[in-house]
């Protein structure tokens, strides 16, 4: 069978994935492309220390995120079952109750998350520095109010559509970060461009669900929602918190390493696991995109193709891997050099931990999407608890003698010792009902 009638058959067997797996790609490649073109520049026009704060300052906010990832992944599931039924009402109710949690949680988080800054960083009173906190404040609410808006593209299996969005927000962001960094060289020349960015994708975003769905903006909270956000919040909502907090703990090694070693230690952590973290990103796509079409395979009770999409794509999943982590451990620091220059860290050994520490996260994304997707979240919960308990004190403990290659040594140590099996297992075990 030729390549293009593969391709055609795969369009035929799932509809929609081809085109999202191809826009994720374009995103996410043009994301890393932006950040790996902007980094040089935050060097050059704000410092190793002012980067290292900048970091800190975005990782930050997405830990300011934790308390509302239950809605993110409860809401994707209700957006799905309603399109699938046509239940546009449904699928209404579901965008207003997303607009007033998403938004009302915001607003409380975002006067809080600046001082949480100030306590992990010790960064002090400096005037820009307070300034981009409260544009950062800003962006936070901003993103959470559009976030329904962005979650009904992957519900709807239209994430090719968001990812276009998507884009968009990220070429606004990237040419007038571009244009104004060189000139204000501070803080706040990075946040205005995220928060202009923010406010674009929203209004375009805003327009499409509206001719799609009707009126699927602000209006009233009526006592007919909260059954549905009793749903929301209840057994499953729980677990779909508990296990996007496991998620973000895990790749808060840039916040580990700031307060452990200050914002420089982190401005080095991020210079060293920048490309496998790259490279993760795009390989996690593939799973990622596949997850609507997982949600309405087991909508449907189509057990033996959930199961044997999930083996025959695993194989080749592993390969691809395999082969973006030996490429990192053999070229990783002639790559950074290339990138940075004098900046880079120097040790090789730290590009070899790095390159195997990205295999071993790379390939535990492929059963946690499927587990995620089927709601398999009590085993998936357990899992990742386990890992993030192991991975904070090991790293802890290991970085008095390892400085910033603690996190991806301890990401190692704990997935020989237990999670690389153990999300393999859970994927597919039997769901307890919640």
């Amino acid at each position: 069978m030729s390549v293009k009638a593969r391709i055609a058959l795969l369009k035929a067997a799932m509809p929609g994935y081809i085109s999202a797996l191809f826009s994720g790609y374009l995103l996410t490649g043009s994301n890393l492309l932006v950040q790996f073109a902007l980094t040089p520049l935050y060097l050059e026009y704000l410092g190793k220390r002012q980067f290292g704060v900048l970091m800190l300052l975005l990782n930050t906010l997405n830990f300011a995120g934790l308390g509302i990832t239950w809605m993110s992944g409860g809401i994707v599931r209700i957006y799905g079952e309603t399109w699938a039924k046509n239940d546009l009402a449904g699928f209404r109710n579901a965008f207003l109750v997303g607009k007033y949690v998403f938004t009302l949680y915001a607003l409380v988080v975002s006067s809080v998350s600046f001082f949480v800054l100030w306590y992990l960083n010790k960064i002090g009173t400096d005037e820009d520095i307070v300034f981009a906190g409260f544009l950062a404040a800003i962006y936070f609410v901003g993103n959470y109010e559009s976030a329904p808006e962005r979650t009904a593209f992957v519900g709807t299996n239209r994430q090719a559509i968001g990812n276009y969005i998507e884009f968009i927000r990220l070429l606004v962001f990237a040419v007038l970060t571009y244009i104004l960094l060189p000139f204000f060289k501070s803080l706040s020349a990075v946040l205005v461009p995220l928060l202009i960015g923010v406010v674009v994708q929203r209004l375009i975003s805003g327009v499409y669900w509206k001719r799609e769905a009707g009126e699927t903006g602000w209006g009233f909270f009526k006592a007919s929602l909260k059954p549905l956000l009793k749903k929301l919040a209840g057994r499953r909502g729980v677990g779909y918190i508990s296990f996007g907090v496991m998620l973000l703990v895990l790749q808060a090694d840039t916040l580990l390493m700031g307060m452990l070693g200050g914002p420089e230690a982190a401005a080095q952590f991020v210079l060293l696991w920048k490309i496998p973290e790259a490279l993760g990103l795009l390989i996690w796509k593939i799973p990622s995109a596949l997850e609507p079409r997982i949600i309405e395979l087991d909508a449907r009770g189509e057990k033996d193709a959930v199961k044997s999409l999930f083996v025959i794509g695993r194989r080749w999943y592993v390969v691809l891997v395999f082969l973006a982590s030996i490429t990192y451990i053999i070229l990783g620091k002639t790559l950074v050099e290339i990138w940075v220059g004098e900046h880079a860290p120097q040790e090789q050994w730290m590009y070899t931990l790095a390159g195997v520490a990205m295999f071993f996260s790379a390939i535990a994304r492929w059963p946690v999407s499927f587990a995620y997707a089927l709601v398999r979240l009590k085993p998936l919960l357990g899992v990742a608890t386990s890992e993030v308990v192991g991975k904070l004190l090991v790293s802890i403990w290991l970085f008095p003698y390892l400085n910033i290659a603690s996190p991806v040594a301890a990401t190692i140590i704990i997935h020989v010792l237990y999670a690389a099996i153990a999300y393999q297992k859970i994927a597919l075990s039997e769901r307890k009902r919640s």
